[in-house]
């Protein structure tokens, strides 16, 4: 926020130029040595900075216009990492419509900053504040008072006035958002009003205040005061009335349903059933009994109704009871006071599509190497029924010389169900032959609803054993569920490798996994943007003066929609999930980040778009790779080391071996420190980052020690158990064995997904080709199977090569391969529209 991206903005209002700007000064922190003392650089007259941001304001009073008003705001880079962006646009127009109202008013025009920092670097709680000094006449009566608030962040704020909370929460931009309260009841008429103003999210920038006031005196025969008229009898009589609560309904952004920690909508109805206009009365509005918000109605006519809204965030999970009552004024007399309140007993319920499973950080530490993420040949696999396999090769190379540090294996699956009940999956999972278990299992679900609430997940295994260099790695899981009726889906499998190579450069990685299923179709509860994003953590300090890259690797389970954000601290990008390297496993390989790199705790965020109706899907991050690359030369301390007193252990003797922890900081005293492979045992360091651990092992082969501390940050030393040697015996003459072998079944496609474009109903589609290769050593018989969902097009209308796909059948030779055309045709009649998603399956068996 501090980088000085110089770029231009063009300002223009009803067709004349307000300003030429050239945006192209410094701004910094007054920890940073300030700008003259100060928070905020002012670039001219009419223009200032605050972080990274500008704000321009003009006179327009000559230019202003009955009716529609433009202003236009165009900006230009003069170097390649000027954003751009528009934040904002406001007018504020001061009129005098000739009606004798008094108005008071008071602008506050600032550009004030409260972000995380000040708590984390300065260890101290900013509160923002501005005051207006009120100067209303001594006779005056307040008839009405109105505080806006006009800001610049993705998150409202939080908000006081003379000490009196305000409601917040308004529907936001994406980067600004307003307010507005009727303060009437806690205005000073003279002297100081005070807005307070705080963050709810990390950052927070209020722009402008406005108080507005009407009153009237009691010498100024104001047209306004029209309280001789307001009733036909005596003075001292009440006007009659009979309020009752109508309605109370309750949602969540138009949604009919309440949410545990979230803001919902609680809208009460109130009717007049007369005979008389009713003067002003408050609705109070109570949760089990505990009052949430009174607000006052200035008055309600004869037969008429007023809706109020109040704002309402349970915290718990389960049934309460909303009360609504009717507080009638001193001058109403209201003839049937039992209907003057209404109870409802409302559910609250957890919605999983909400940002409430933060990317955990498993790993994080330096190497002199590199690292590898790879999907293979991984596709979306449908349904894998009960005994059914899904599998995926993965093919790595590594420079010559290279060792595997670690290696992680990511299984991505999703739509698991029995028939139509969701269910954690049942499955088991070989790698290269050895059965393995998860070491890690990240699971969402969406929690509420009757129907498709299936769980999704990412499931994460330790292969650091049986992945040893550069070649092919498979994987194959299995469908054990004992019901036939059971399914899941797979969206893909990642390999991930920590490698060391002594002529590779100096880099720091951290590995975040997870599984957070978040959405905002219309179908996801109302949910915004903003309530349903994902937060990735990478904590730890950094050098910046020493960085020479950074990069960042982000997968998004079911992507493929490119109005999803990616935030990484102040940049925010979008357009990059577009269904690369498919939509069901969307990755953004390697995104060059270093411009946005903080000295500590750098953040991540990913953000479904603004979706109004079901144009998309939920999205469920689940991987992100942080990779910083120093500096030739640049001495960067390891976020953790691990080093032992000796590297070999004789198997079948005991020994006791020192291990020693170093770190980035302190203290690394009481680091865990654990023995796997053919020797076990753990324990903890002390002071001095020492432990000493008794090594007995079991057999020949690897011991590896992992020293893991504040649960994510880990370094991994590997040691070897050897045979005690024999005297007098020679050495073991040794033959290399090596064999290629090859399936006698084995069929390839691709394409491995087919779009088919907008199809007329009774006008056929084009025709696309689709290559079937035979890779095993005999000939094979290829049918055909498509997996459509509920009245979806495919299974009535998809032809192969002119046919309907059930008569399909091929025979390949080995080692060869063939081509056929895919089409849709649909007749006029056919009875849906819409957006279509299925399967096409080949089955090869020996011919």
């Amino acid at each position: 926020m501090q980088n000085n991206y110089s770029g231009t903005a063009n300002v223009s209002f009803n067709g004349m130029t307000l300003g030429n700007e050239t945006l192209n000064v410094p701004f910094h922190f007054i920890v940073d040595g300030g700008n003259d003392g100060e928070a905020y650089v002012q670039v001219n007259d009419h223009v200032n900075r605050v972080t990274s941001d500008y704000m321009m304001y003009y006179n327009v009073t000559s230019l202003i216009e009955a009716g529609e008003n433009t202003a236009v705001v165009s900006t230009a880079p003069l170097d390649s990492s000027f954003d751009g962006r528009i934040k904002l646009i406001t007018l504020v127009v001061a009129y005098n419509d000739g009606s004798g109202n008094k108005i008071w008013y008071q602008i506050n025009r600032g550009h004030d900053a409260d972000t995380y920092y000040v708590e984390d670097y300065q260890g101290e709680t900013y509160v923002g504040s501005t005051d207006f000094e009120a100067d209303l006449p001594e006779d005056s009566s307040l008839v009405d008072a109105e505080l806006t608030v006009v800001h610049m962040a993705s998150t409202d704020g939080a908000y006081t006035f003379n000490g009196n909370n305000l409601a917040s929460g308004t529907s936001q931009g994406t980067y600004c958002g307003s307010d507005a309260w009727d303060v009437k009841d806690y205005l000073e008429s003279t002297g100081k009003n005070t807005l307070t103003y705080d963050r709810n999210a990390a950052f927070y920038k209020c722009a402008l205040g406005i108080l507005t006031t009407e009153y009237t005196t009691s010498s100024s025969g104001d047209p306004g005061d029209n309280t001789s008229n307001e009733t036909s009898g005596n003075s001292g009589e009440m006007s009659s009335t009979d309020l009752s609560v109508q309605t109370v309904k309750i949602s969540h952004n138009g949604f009919a349903r309440a949410w545990d920690n979230l803001n919902n909508t609680v809208s009460v109805t109130v009717i007049n059933n007369g005979p008389e206009k009713a003067d002003s009365f408050d609705i109070e509005l109570y949760s089990d009994g505990i009052l949430i918000e009174s607000k006052q109605v200035p008055g309600l006519a004869n037969g008429a109704t007023e809706t109020v809204d109040f704002l309402w965030k349970p915290e718990e999970i389960k049934d309460y009871i909303l009360r609504a009552v009717i507080s009638p004024g001193s001058t109403m007399s209201d003839t049937d006071a039992k209907n003057n309140a209404l109870s409802k007993t409302q559910e609250v319920l957890h919605n999983g599509y909400v940002g409430d499973n933060p990317l955990e950080t498993y790993a994080h530490g330096m190497v002199k190497g590199n690292v590898i993420y790879d999907y293979g040949n991984s596709s979306y696999s449908s349904k894998v029924f009960s005994g059914d396999t899904y599998g995926v090769s993965h093919s790595l190379e590594l420079p010559e010389g290279a060792t595997v540090k670690f290696a992680r294996l990511y299984n991505f699956w999703t739509w698991s169900a029995t028939d139509t009940t969701g269910v954690i999956p049942s499955m088991s999972l070989q790698f290269e032959g050895s059965p393995l278990t998860p070491e890690a299992e990240y699971e969402d679900q969406k929690g509420w609803g009757s129907q498709y609430d299936y769980p999704t997940g990412t499931w994460a295994y330790d292969v650091t054993g049986l992945v040893t260099g550069s070649g092919t790695y498979t994987t194959v899981v299995t469908n054990t569920h004992s019901d036939n009726g059971n399914f899941v889906c797979f969206d893909g499998i990642a390999l991930l490798v920590v490698y060391e190579d002594s002529s590779g450069e100096e880099i720091e990685y951290w590995i975040n996994e997870g599984c957070d299923m978040v959405s905002t179709m219309s179908t996801s509860g109302g949910l915004t943007p903003e309530e349903a994003t994902v937060e990735i953590p990478f904590e730890g300090s950094i050098d910046l003066s020493s960085v020479d890259e950074a990069r960042l690797w982000t997968t998004v389970q079911s992507g493929g929609h490119v109005g999803i954000s990616l935030e990484f601290n102040e940049m925010n990008t979008s357009g990059i999930y577009d269904s690369t390297p498919y939509s069901d496993l969307d990755i953004d390989e390697a995104r060059s980040v270093e411009t946005y790199l903080l000295a500590e705790n750098n953040r991540a965020r990913i953000i479904p778009p603004l979706v109004t109706d079901n144009n998309g899907d939920y999205l469920a991050p689940s991987n992100a790779i942080l990779v910083i690359s120093y500096k030739d030369g640049a001495t960067v301390t390891p976020a953790l080391s691990l080093s032992a007193s000796t590297l070999n252990v004789t198997v079948g003797e005991e020994i006791d071996v020192t291990y020693t922890v170093t770190s980035d900081d302190s203290p690394v005293e009481g680091t865990l420190v654990n023995l796997s492979g053919c020797a076990t045992g753990s324990g903890t360091t002390d002071v001095n980052g020492t432990v000493v651990l008794e090594v007995n092992a079991s057999s020949k082969g690897a011991i590896t020690a992992e020293a893991s501390k504040d649960g994510y940050t880990r370094a991994k030393l590997t040691q070897q158990a050897v045979e005690s040697s024999s005297s007098g015996s020679g050495s073991p003459a040794t033959v290399s064995l090596e064999v290629n072998l090859i399936p006698a079944v084995s069929l390839t496609v691709s394409p491995n997904s087919l779009y088919f474009g907008t199809v007329s109903l009774g006008t056929p589609s084009e025709s696309l080709p689709l290559t079937l290769q035979n890779n095993g050593d005999t000939s094979m018989k290829v049918t055909a199977e498509v997996d459509d969902q509920e009245a979806g097009p495919f299974e009535t209308g998809l032809l192969l090569d002119n046919s309907i796909w059930s008569s399909y059948s091929k025979v390949i030779a080995a080692e060869s391969s063939v081509t056929s055309e895919a089409q849709l045709a649909l007749p006029a009649n056919y009875p849906s529209t819409g957006q279509f998603r299925g399967s096409l399956l080949f089955w090869a068996e020996a011919a």
